[in-house]
């Protein structure tokens, strides 16, 4: 199985980049997951013409089998460069359509705060389900990681807390078997 994990930030340092390396690591064995950075993809524009960033990353996501988004919350939402993002793949933007449409999507996220990126990650979901995208999103399966900097190694970008390994544990096995029941 092919996966694609959208690192939903463009910042140098992420807790959701480590969330998503974790992943890639721990799961390496039940599929092939590339972290993918968004920080090099042009701000989205209706009038523009992909380039060969967009044209890259709307092929990894037309070639997985499912999609992992991890994202931050940046003022009760997702950041600007994640939206810009999910904008080159809709069935708004240039080129060949959308890319998303029926992609099986699991959304999750981890944050500084109490909440675990949960506003973020429904904002998320939301944007996933609009007719420009409609993506297969991962239902009941929320992931939400608070105080982050308390709950991964900063040299390693391990995840440390064992309930909230247990927790992503979970919800990657559900997200197999809702992409493996997509497949049919």
């Amino acid at each position: 199985m092919k996966l694609l994990a959208i690192v939903g930030t463009n910042a140098d340092f992420s807790y959701n980049r480590f969330l998503e390396q974790f992943m890639a690591k721990r799961y390496q064995d039940q599929a092939d997951i590339e972290v993918f950075e968004i920080a090099d993809l042009p701000q989205f524009k209706k009038e523009a013409q992909p380039d060969s960033k967009i044209d890259e990353f709307r092929d990894k996501i037309r070639k997985a089998d499912g999609i992992i988004i991890a994202t931050p919350e940046y003022d009760h939402g997702i950041p600007a460069a994640l939206k810009s993002a999910m904008e080159w793949t809709g069935s708004h933007a240039q080129g060949d359509g959308n890319v998303m449409k029926m992609k099986p999507v699991m959304v999750l996220g981890t944050s500084y705060g109490i909440q675990g990126a949960s506003r973020a990650q429904e904002e998320m979901r939301e944007i996933l389900l609009s007719p420009d995208q409609s993506a297969n999103v991962l239902p009941g399966n929320e992931v939400l990681i608070g105080h982050a900097a308390d709950k991964f190694d900063k040299n390693t970008g391990d995840l440390l807390d064992e309930a909230e390994i247990k927790s992503v544990d979970a919800a990657f096995k559900n997200f197999v078997a809702f992409v493996e029941q997509s497949k049919k």
